[in-house]
């Protein structure tokens, strides 16, 4: 089961020692992935044809190498989709060439990301996954599609779905692009409007870009623990743009992966409170003065400003 999480969220992206810090939580914490995604970072999105300047470069060469060190495996994700040409050898050749230029510093991991772009030709981005998938010498290529979300069966998909190779793994959100609950019912509708495809979990939880002054803090409930019995690769948790804050709830996320049946949110909250709320405090500043609620994971559940959260943790 892939288990892991990915820096994909809109915002200022994380500094590189926050990057290398949450590596080593990974490793710690049994999560084996690490996906390399920050939507504002120039030469992953907007900027996709550029290659990495030499200090960019030189990071994200460091990155790889800790990952290695910490046995989490590394896995780099392009989104080109904002100004590619589907059927352009031009543009297809650029694209090869950013991957080269990732794996020769060790990367051999590539995701292809198609999100919150306009487009929705299906079958000119299953082309160009194809392609990619062929071009780069991987066991599978993970890709994130337009229609990300939801069950519904929609012109784009039946179009991706007729041409996109079939060992190709799709990344889906669960039935919303942030998802309160996650039913097995839900993916198997989804593996079916996918063509039977494996899915792979972005999981839209503890991410915060669309309301960054909210933190959530609170463990990760409403999964299914049936899902990993279907057509469902793993599971990747989307982190806040606070990054040791991230640490809490992605500790429970861990702790969900390792006994999805055996999960218990309170316990593990209790867990990661113990092991990571004294740094979590620190990181948000001096705490306000309120009363901490009876129940700290039922209040956390709906996001908190880091006043508070600072404030019912300490």
């Amino acid at each position: 089961m892939i288990k892991g999480v990915i820096e994909g969220f809109y915002g200022p992206p994380w500094t590189h020692g926050e990057r290398l810090d949450l590596i080593r939580f990974c490793s710690e914490e049994g999560l084996t992935t690490w996906v390399h995604a920050p939507k504002d970072d120039p030469y992953h999105r907007a900027q996709w044809r550029e290659p990495y300047p030499a200090a960019e470069l030189e990071q994200l060469a460091a990155l790889v190498a800790e990952a290695k060190r910490a046995g989490v495996h590394f896995a780099y994700a392009i989104a080109p989709g904002l100004s590619l040409a589907y059927d352009d050898e031009r543009d297809f050749a650029l694209l090869l060439a950013k991957c080269e230029q990732v794996r020769a510093i060790g990367v051999d991991s590539i995701q292809l990301l198609w999100d919150d772009i306009e487009s929705r030709d299906g079958g000119g981005q299953a082309r160009v996954s194809n392609r990619l998938a062929a071009a780069l010498p991987q066991e599978r290529l993970v890709i994130c599609p337009v229609g990300y979300a939801g069950t519904e069966d929609t012109p784009y998909r039946r179009a991706l779905s007729a041409e996109l190779g079939e060992d190709v793994v799709v990344y889906w959100t669960g039935p919303e692009v942030v998802s309160h609950a996650i039913a097995r019912e839900e993916l198997d509708v989804a593996v079916a409007r996918f063509g039977g495809r494996e899915l792979l979990l972005w999981d839209n939880y503890p991410v915060n870009d669309f309301a960054p002054e909210l933190l959530f803090l609170g463990p990760l409930r409403g999964r299914d623990p049936r899902l990993f019995d279907g057509r469902c690769a793993g599971l990747i948790a989307n982190a806040m743009l606070q990054a040791v804050p991230s640490k809490l709830p992605l500790a429970t996320v861990a702790d969900f992966l390792r006994d999805p049946s055996g999960y218990d949110p309170r316990a593990s909250f209790a867990r990661a409170l113990a092991r990571y709320g004294e740094e979590v405090v620190a990181a948000l500043g001096e705490p306000a003065q309120v009363d901490r609620p009876a129940d700290l994971v039922d209040a956390l559940a709906l996001g908190v400003d880091a006043a508070t959260a600072a404030a019912w943790l300490s």
